[in-house]
């Protein structure tokens, strides 16, 4: 694959900017992460899989490349078994290795007759073997570790070390800055209206990994909640939002409410770079869930979730909304 070049890419879709001043620079057999949004990675991807235009700006390199893309929610075909499926992209791939010899460098060897409704979301290595059977020169991957366990964790990583090693370039997005640290060497964070800054954080983490094994991976920033006897764990990205009660945290999950010993102070600080904002003294709300803004007056505005869920928006955090998301 020949160096990728994208330079100062500008794309506008529905009169809302997605990326502006996108400047990036993909040499072959690089590894390279960015955090991102959901809506931002996508548009990417399309950008550089050459499904949409750019609105302005230049991109080369990208006429020879083989791309393949693996999105968050990516869906499959549930019926099948995870064999049948496979075969079904190696017979319009070039692929000539034999399957049952590469499913057990993805960890699938026990699961190949497995149909693919019951594989657990730790099996989800499934699409990226998919990718790899077709070849491509460039991988897109959209948050793969998100809600794995740390032993799927450990076994992507694996799997995705065996994709590079036979000279795939890979290119991940997320909105998690510790799962960019454990798939990636260079990483970029994109910040609306300011285009890509690149981060030292990949060399903190390898400097770091002296005092730690090498086999171990870093585990993925989790948020904690005490039920009865036992402690369940989130990703941020299954928070809705989070509502202070009567000075206590309130975590909202798909329509339920778990209770966090940390205060909201302490939640704000460790979940603003990971896409929430407090929308109000009382909310931190998680960004990708904003499906409405409705201004009731010129001084009252309330934002409108995905599940229907209302939150307030400050008159004071308007501005600052308007900054992150770019409407």
């Amino acid at each position: 694959m020949q160096t990728i070049q994208l330079s100062n890419i500008f794309k506008q879709q529905a009169h809302q900017t997605i990326l502006k001043d996108f400047t990036l620079t993909i040499p072959a057999q690089s590894n390279i992460g960015i955090q991102m949004s959901h809506v931002e990675a996508t548009t990417l991807f399309n950008l550089l899989r050459q499904t949409t235009p750019q609105t302005s700006g230049v991109m080369t390199g990208l006429t020879t490349a083989r791309i393949q893309a693996i999105f968050h929610d990516d869906g499959f075909y549930p019926q099948l078994t995870v064999s049948t499926y496979l075969k079904t992209f190696q017979r319009i791939s070039t692929f000539e290795t034999d399957l049952d010899d590469i499913l057990q460098y993805f960890a699938l060897k026990d699961v190949a007759h497995t149909k693919i409704k019951h594989l657990s979301f730790d099996q989800q290595r499934l699409a990226l073997l998919r990718a790899f059977i077709l070849q491509p020169d460039l991988l897109l991957i959209e948050s793969p570790l998100t809600n794995l366990t740390n032993a799927g964790i450990e076994l992507y990583l694996a799997a995705l070390a065996y994709t590079r090693e036979h000279g795939v370039t890979v290119l991940l997005t997320s909105y998690s800055l510790e799962e960019l640290v454990l798939t990636s060497t260079t990483i970029f964070r994109y910040r609306p209206n300011q285009g890509l800054e690149l981060t030292d954080l990949a060399t903190e983490s390898s400097s770091d990994s002296a005092h730690t094994s090498e086999d171990t991976p870093r585990p993925i920033f989790k948020i904690a909640s005490k039920v009865e006897d036992k402690t369940v764990f989130f990703s941020p990205n299954e928070i809705d939002f989070i509502e202070s009660v009567n000075g206590v945290s309130q975590l909202n999950v798909s329509g339920e409410q778990f209770t966090s010993s940390q205060t909201m102070s302490e939640l704000e600080q460790q979940l603003t770079t990971l896409g929430f904002f407090r929308c109000h003294r009382s909310y931190l709300v998680n960004l990708q869930q904003i499906a409405e803004l409705i201004s009731y007056s010129r001084n009252s505005y309330t934002l409108i979730l995905k599940n229907k869920s209302k939150l307030p928006l400050s008159r004071g955090k308007l501005t600052d909304l308007k900054a992150l998301i770019n409407f």
